[in-house]
């Protein structure tokens, strides 16, 4: 659910934003938006707590050969039934 907040931010911040927002064709609500999902998240990550793996290693996990090689060589695990 979206909230609306109030805040007091620096004029020449909101100037560059507003030009950011417009050169990408998005809302400066939208730029402000993932820019605070991108803090946090840093945040989260120097703090060693993960909110959401999938963001954070953007779809990938780093798997030592060892450990992919015996998955991918666990039986029936990846055979047509």
């Amino acid at each position: 659910m979206k909230r609306k907040i109030g805040t007091i931010l620096d004029g020449d911040l909101v100037r560059k934003a507003k030009q950011v927002a417009l050169a990408h064709e998005q809302s400066l609500s939208r730029l402000l938006e993932e820019a605070l999902k991108m803090y946090l998240m840093s945040v989260d990550k120097k703090k060693g707590g993960l909110k959401n793996v999938s963001q954070s290693t953007q779809g990938s996990m780093r798997v030592s050969p060892k450990i992919l090689k015996a998955v991918m060589e666990e039986e029936g695990l990846y055979e047509a039934g």
